[in-house]
């Protein structure tokens, strides 16, 4: 099996393997840099008063300085605390080697070695794995590497006094190798019984709810799940549903149960024979993935076998493991129906498929429980099975004490599942109240005030804040959309909507299509009342700010016909906003726009509903109501709303709309994908020079700066004096609307060309809002601008935002948008009095 063959799952498998290699071969000693951490450790324990012993962070002056990364690989083998040390690296590089290493196909899965490994770090621009520094076993032998050179930032650190407070030691990895704004420290957890020891004159009961438990098994614990759930359902009044739905809602969704007794479907739809009453009855939902292989489901032609006595027990039936053990789970946690797309939603009935999707919000809002199956990348995998080689339940001696790996934090093993790369899941994680997480290493039980798995054990004589005040466990909702901290609703909506678009663009549909209905229900859940309506993803009272997304790596096109490149969801591939926010940006928009219909693409020939300079809303496909709302919804004044909330007013808090059947009428505005832009405004060409590959972003070798400049000799010399703007681009998108003059090996990536530009708004970059996101990228390595471009803001903020505009050959008045950036106001006025053409239509698909 090649390792373009590889998903997650079989890579972590893999990995887990090496691991295991690694941990095999402990020689139970210390190298001579490790051994500073043994003699402080016995200072530890001879010490009656461990009150001396305070945790540090990194760069504190009681930290223990190591060496690099690279001395970890050369010695682990021969010491203890190096083999721990190249252990969490492995564990925490995983999901970033798994990328550098999966499009190598001519490399096999049982080739995956340390030397692979070390190079795949390499191409990941780790400093402290280069190959000038291979046989470093000091600080001083890898100066020669570098031009300046700051020790601090090249080794690792570990705090020992850590131990007292955490019951751990802290272990920093270089600057260069840590993650970009969260500088968390890794955490190597003692064996609870020695931290005991350790602590026996002065026992830290705190420290003991964060020590995970030394478990060896094979399967789940399925009886502390449930004391769990019966946990939360008798104490958490915060867990019960806040909002009850309409009964017009219930009609809807779901339209029909499995009864896990009876192993029959029941319907839900009143007036139907045997039907179960939504509300009075829980049921389960279950998240999971499909796969490719095909599996049983729901038909219209079996869909009256179904609903008889059994019908799921008949030997005729094969229906997979992970629904298999689903049904078994709910049987077990005493509830009576579940809810499963493929057996619940008629797969051969477009009228049934559409309602359902369009209701699988409200699905998994209204289930008091949702089971994820996180454990592999088909419905196949078993969700009851623990896989013994990912338990990191392995302990290495560092004098008389055990250390372990820290356990892993909940967020990152579940983003590194397939199920977590799935479109449909992120609407599902999002919309649920209460869930049981199966990973292939632990399950987690979590709901509104706990999160607990068989690591951590839930003692109901602790209140649960404490368990969130100490545990660094993220909440599973975190795995969702980020709800906001502002305070005001439009901010809130604005981050949540944020949180969506940069989640969204990463995950994968089988039908590339879905991606804007996989978005609507938790538009219409949580943003419609702060953003407004929207078209294409995009919503309309935001339109300018929304236009702004930017790429964050390497776009493809996506196969959906109707949705227009300007916005998001046309592109699969990170994407994000350089300036974190849609509102309080005071954007002054600059050009008369509407929202038309793509009628769609026939024998060449675009078709369109347009009309020649229109002065209103055309009609959408959509009934009377709809279209007198998105009326009024445009004629909000040219400058864009900058609302702003304080205090505890009820009417500033965005809450969970559950949308009933006489409301969607809003649901097909804010999907509405068929649509382009047109509009009347200034085009004006300006020559552009993409940085040489070293000046490519660091988040990203696929994407690149392109510099603006002021004339054509400017960019060929790239004369930074002459420099009046920037947009970002991807090679992706490059070759999507240029695939001769811009691949990925072409040569004349660094050559000054012209492009269209079009001017859509205004930004004043000294705006509060937009200098706190300034600071941070000239403190961080976020690289969302250039520092030649932060050096024209500096002198002059005042700026006008651009699009780059792609002529589609042969219809001069249709265009498509290649980027978006920022040129100095002054400049543009410049150039459009010299050479712009002003107020030409364009419909922009």
């Amino acid at each position: 099996m090649s390792m373009a063959q590889l998903s997650i799952e079989d890579f972590k498998r893999t990995l887990a393997a090496l691991d295991n290699q690694i941990f095999a071969s402990l020689p139970n000693t210390l190298c001579q840099v490790c051994h500073p951490i043994f003699r402080r450790l016995q200072e530890i324990l001879a010490s009656t008063d461990k009150s001396d012993f305070h945790p540090g962070t990194r760069d504190s002056a009681d930290n223990i300085r190591l060496v690099t990364i690279e001395h970890v690989f050369s010695n682990y083998h021969e010491c203890d605390f190096c083999s721990l040390i190249l252990r969490v690296i492995l564990k925490a590089k995983e999901r970033h080697l798994y990328n550098a290493m999966r499009p190598r196909s001519s490399v096999e899965d049982t080739l995956i070695s340390l030397d692979a490994i070390r190079e795949a770090l390499r191409s990941l621009g780790s400093t402290t794995v280069s190959p000038t520094s291979s046989t470093a076993n000091s600080i001083s032998s890898i100066l020669d590497d570098f031009e300046i050179f700051d020790p601090e930032a090249l080794i690792l650190q570990v705090s020992v006094d850590a131990v007292c407070d955490y019951g751990a030691l802290s272990l920093w990895l270089p600057l260069s190798d840590s993650e970009d704004v969260d500088d968390n420290e890794f955490q190597l957890f003692l064996h609870p019984d020695d931290y005991q020891i350790l602590m026996a004159d002065t026992p830290n009961p705190e420290a003991t709810l964060m020590i995970p438990q030394p478990l060896d098994r094979e399967t789940r614990d399925m009886d502390l799940i449930k004391r769990c759930l019966e946990y939360c359902r008798k104490n958490h009044d915060k867990c019960k549903h806040q909002q009850a739905p309409n009964p017009e809602t219930l009609q809807t969704a779901p339209s029909r149960l499995i009864d896990v007794v009876d192993m029959k479907l029941v319907p839900t739809k009143p007036g139907t024979n045997g039907r179960v009453n939504l509300g009075q009855v829980e049921y389960v939902a279950l998240s999971y993935v499909w796969g490719r292989d095909p599996f049983f489901t729901l038909q219209s032609t079996n869909l009256s076998t179904l609903c008889q006595k059994d019908a799921f027990q008949n030997p005729a039936i094969t229906l997979p493991q992970t629904i298999l053990e689903a049904i078994e789970v709910t049987k077990f946690l005493g509830y009576k129906y579940i809810w499963i797309d493929s057996l619940c939603i008629e797969q051969d009935s477009t009228e049934d498929t559409i309602t359902q999707i369009g209701s699988m919000h409200v699905i998994y809002a209204q289930a008091s429980l949702t089971i994820v199956a996180a454990v592999g990348d088909s419905a196949q995998h078993s969700i009851l099975h623990i896989d013994p080689d990912r338990l990191l339940s392995k302990y290495h001696t560092v004098g008389s004490l055990r250390f372990c790996l820290d356990r892993p934090e909940f967020k990152e093993v579940v983003a590194s599942s397939t199920w977590a790369t799935r479109g449909w899941t992120l609407q599902e994680v999002t919309c649920s109240d209460r869930f049981i997480f199966f990973t292939p290493e632990r399950t987690y039980f979590s709901c509104a005030l706990g999160n607990w798995n068989e690591d951590l054990l839930l003692d109901e004589s602790i209140p649960p804040e404490q368990y969130q005040h100490y545990l660094r466990d993220e909440d599973p909702k975190g795995l969702g959309l980020d709800m906001g901290l502002g305070l005001g609703r439009d901010t809130q909506a604005s981050a949540i909507y944020i949180s969506m678009v940069e989640k969204l663009s990463t995950r994968n549909f089988t039908h590339d299509k879905d991606i804007l209905k996989a978005s609507l229900g938790m538009y219409t859940m949580y943003m419609v009342d702060g953003l407004g309506m929207a078209v294409a993803g995009l919503p309309l009272f935001y339109l300018g700010a929304a236009l702004m997304w930017q790429p964050n790596g390497l776009l493809r096109r996506r196969r959906c016909e109707g949705v227009p490149s300007w916005s998001w969801a046309s592109w699969t591939g990170p994407i994000y906003y350089p300036l974190g926010r849609l509102d309080g940006l005071d954007i002054q928009l600059t050009l008369d726009w509407f929202v038309d219909e793509f009628k769609g693409c026939r024998s060449g020939q675009f078709s369109y509903a347009v009309r020649t300079s229109p002065s209103y809303i055309p009609y959408l496909q959509v009934d009377a109501r709809m279209a007198r709302a998105a009326q009024i919804a445009f004629r909000a004044p040219a400058k864009e709303p900058d609302h702003h909330y304080f205090g505890d007013d009820p009417t500033s808090v965005l809450r969970r709309r559950i949308v009933n059947p006489g409301d969607r009428w809003m649901m097909n505005l804010s999907l509405a994908e068929k649509t382009v832009l047109a509009f009347g405004g200034t085009i004006c060409t300006f020559p552009v020079r993409f940085r040489e590959h070293e000046n490519a972003m660091q988040t990203s070798s696929h994407v690149h700066f392109c510099s603006i400049f002021s004339s054509p000799e400017a960019a060929d010399n790239m004369d930074n004096a002459e420099l009046i703007g920037e947009m970002r681009v991807d090679s992706g998108t490059l070759e999507a609307f240029f695939p001769e003059e811009f691949s990925t090996s072409a040569s004349n990536m660094g050559i000054a060309t012209s492009v269209e530009l079009l001017s859509f708004g205004c930004l004043d970059f000294s705006l509060q809002n937009v200098q706190h996101v300034l600071y941070l990228n000239r403190y961080s390595r976020r690289g969302n601008f250039s520092p030649e471009f932060l050096a024209v803001v500096d002198a002059n903020p005042d700026m006008v935002l651009v699009m780059w505009l792609f002529r589609h050959p042969g219809y001069s008045h249709l265009a498509s948008r290649v980027a978006v950036g920022y040129v100095l106001r002054t400049r543009w006025n410049q150039a459009v009095e010299q050479r712009g053409r002003t107020r030409e239509w364009i419909r922009l698909h």
